[in-house]
This record gives C-alpha cells, sequence and structure tokens, in this order.
C-alpha cells in the first residue's frame, strides 16, 4: 500500500513539475508587430542599360497616421536578393517576402530572359509558389509610380485586376510553380500575362509567350489568349465571344436597303468539349481539334431571323473561329513555341515519334499540321425574339 501511495504521489509531482514548464514557456517569444515589418506583396523588376537590374517593392502601410496606404521602394543591384539588402537599408521595417502576390517583369528582362534572375525565388524556401507572373508594356517606372485616385492602394489592385481577368478568359494565372513546371515540361513552352498602364488605369492585354530561357517572342490579344486558353482546356464558362458578321449573308440584311453592311452578333458559350486526335503522316506531326460547343445568342445588331437561319449563323461563327484559331497557330509556330502543349499529345499517343525529337520539341512543332474543326449548335436565341 505504501508503495502505491507513493506512487501516486510521484505522478503528481511530475505532472506539476511539467505544467510548470509549459508556464515557463512562452507561445509569443519571437512575436514580430506588423508595423514592424515591410510586408512585400508585389515585386517588379527590369534590366538596366549597363545590364543591372532594376528592382521595386511595394508594400503596404499599417501606420494610420501615414497619408499615404502603400510604400514603393526600387534599388538597382546585380542580383535580387541584393535589391532586398538594400530595401533593408531604406525600409521602415524589415522586408518580408513571403506574402508576395504578384511577381511583374519589364520588356528588357523579357527580352534577354527572366530564369536566371528567379533563381532566388525558386531556392528560397521562404518565397511562396502561388505568385502570380505577369510582363509589362511601357515604362515600369511609370507603372509602380502609378496614382489612381478612383481605385483601391496600387499593390491591390493590380493583384485584383490580373485575378479578374483570369477568371474572364482575359489574360493568365501563371504562378511561379506552373512556370517552374513548364520551363522543364519538353511538351509545351510558357506563357504569361501581359499587362500595361494607360490613364485610366491597368489594362490586361493578353498574354507574352517565353521560350525555356524566359525570353518573350511574341505578345498575344486577349481574343488571341481566349483561343490559348480554349486549346489548353483551361478556358472558363461560359465564354463571351463575339464576331463580325455581314449583314448581306443573310437573308432579312438583303431584303433591306437600308440595313448595315456589317453587324455584330454576341453568343456565350455555355458547353465546350475539346477532343485532339494525334497521329504522324509524311515524317510531320498532325493534329485534329474538335470543339464541340453549346451557344446562346445574347446579342445581335444585324436582322436575322434566328429560326430559320440557326444554322447558317452557326457555321459562320464556326468558320470564323476556325479562320482566326489556325491563323494564331501558324504564328506562334513561326517563332517556334508551343504554349498550347500540343506536345503533350505526341508524347501521349506517338510516342514512338516523340522519344526521337523530344528535345527539339518547339522546333518540330513549327512543322507540324493543325486543323481546328469546330462544331457550332446553337441551343437557344434568347429570351425575347
Amino acid at each position: 500500500m505504501k508503495k502505491r501511495g507513493k506512487s501516486k504521489v510521484s505522478q503528481l509531482l511530475s505532472c506539476m513539475g511539467a505544467c510548470a514548464c509549459l508556464f515557463g514557456l512562452s507561445g509569443c517569444g519571437d512575436q514580430v508587430l506588423v508595423e514592424d515589418i515591410n510586408l512585400a506583396l508585389i515585386y517588379a523588376m527590369d534590366r538596366t542599360s549597363d545590364n543591372q537590374i532594376l528592382v521595386y517593392e511595394m508594400s503596404p502601410i499599417f501606420d494610420k497616421d501615414a497619408k499615404k496606404k502603400y510604400a514603393v521602394y526600387g534599388a538597382k543591384a546585380h542580383t535580387v536578393r541584393q535589391a532586398k539588402d538594400v530595401f533593408n537599408s531604406v525600409a521602415q521595417g524589415q522586408v518580408v517576402v513571403g506574402k508576395v502576390q504578384v511577381l511583374l517583369f519589364g520588356e528588357a528582362m523579357l527580352k534577354e530572359g527572366i530564369v536566371a534572375d528567379l533563381d532566388v525565388s525558386f531556392r528560397d524556401a521562404k518565397n511562396v509558389a502561388n505568385m502570380v507572373m505577369a510582363g509589362v508594356k511601357g515604362s515600369m517606372s511609370d507603372l509602380v509610380n502609378s496614382n489612381f485616385p478612383d481605385k483601391s492602394i496600387l499593390p491591390r489592385y493590380i493583384t485584383d485586376s490580373l485575378q479578374n481577368s483570369a477568371k474572364l478568359n482575359q489574360g493568365l494565372e501563371t504562378t511561379l510553380q506552373k512556370f517552374h513546371t513548364l520551363l522543364y515540361d519538353k511538351g509545351i513552352t510558357p506563357a504569361i500575362a501581359e499587362v500595361k498602364k494607360d490613364k485610366n488605369g491597368i489594362v490586361v492585354l493578353g498574354a507574352a509567350l517565353l521560350d525555356k530561357e524566359g525570353r518573350q517572342h511574341l505578345s498575344l490579344n486577349r481574343r488571341e489568349n481566349l483561343y490559348l486558353l480554349m486549346l489548353q482546356r483551361k478556358a472558363k464558362i461560359p465564354i463571351s465571344y463575339t464576331i463580325a458578321v455581314p449583314t448581306a449573308s443573310f437573308s432579312q440584311g438583303q431584303s433591306s436597303g437600308k440595313a448595315k453592311k456589317e453587324g455584330f452578333v454576341t453568343v456565350n458559350i455555355q458547353r465546350l468539349k475539346p477532343k485532339i486526335e494525334t497521329s504522324y503522316q509524311d515524317n510531320q506531326f498532325v493534329f485534329t481539334v474538335h470543339l464541340e460547343m453549346d451557344v446562346r445568342v445574347i446579342e445581335r445588331t444585324l436582322p436575322i431571323d434566328l429560326e430559320k437561319e440557326k444554322d447558317k449563323l452557326a457555321h459562320f461563327i464556326g468558320n470564323k473561329m476556325k479562320a482566326e484559331m489556325e491563323t494564331l497557330i501558324k504564328k506562334v509556330q513561326q517563332k517556334k513555341l508551343d504554349p498550347f502543349g500540343f506536345g503533350w499529345y505526341a508524347r501521349a499517343y506517338q510516342y514512338p515519334h516523340w522519344k526521337k525529337i523530344q528535345d527539339q520539341w518547339p522546333a518540330q512543332f513549327s512543322k507540324a499540321r493543325v486543323n481546328i474543326l469546330p462544331t457550332i449548335n446553337i441551343e437557344s436565341r434568347g429570351v425575347i425574339e
């Protein structure tokens, strides 16, 4: 009985000792107040004439007495990491990069290639992998020092503009992690969003197409960006699609002498089902892209009898889409790029031929034949005819 009592006392004393140790610990021993740090939200960089990097950092100001709600710091350095040391020497608090949301690249840097300068972003574990990348057309200095009184603070405004454009199929949302994957995948070349500043705000132009060194070779407008997303199977439904239509192509336009020569039709693509067939003929890859679509007519500015000429309009839309998509693909092939990912299909369905040329894929894709075959089904003409 004595041993049992002694054992209980020992357990109680051990428990009390452990509790005393826990109370001695502090969960906030290494706390950092938000007022004491410089929380970088956007990094922007460009190449200078003497081959150095001009890096900008944008961060919010949490001081309620500050008149400006965000700060912009600039540094000229040899590396991105060296620029951070310059920021720490002038910023109000220590620069923290773990919350960077957007990486912006100027035209000069994109011309020479951005991959080498991204090494610190890939290598440092404190950097987040979901920061969105975008190219900037025009002056980087003008953009980061912009002042739009009717917009939210610039770091938030730029981030929201990129996210919103991606949701509407007008831009791309290429994260740092995704970009790293695209660099080392032999079946595709990387692409990022492209923006510029105008007098009213930040405008998303479309996409910048890069090679494996991160050099820009081509810009896509918003229409071409939509086709890129459709071929990548990443377009978000519904898709708003507007085309110009000659009035004389339809019977009511022909019978009306006062009608304009050209009108416009807008449809919402409610369903998009791409199917890509891959073959190898006459020493070249052949890709046949079937695009099945259900659309709804939501706007027309010319006289069309949609009940009688629905199929004719669907055929016209399909031909227009086919012509524009094939023109885009040929333009991209001339630059020896493949942002669409046709190399994935060559690898999956024609592996014996792919294996021989996989290290030269973008160049080999420039010789490939791509056929676009849209099938349009107009399922609705709108609520009121």
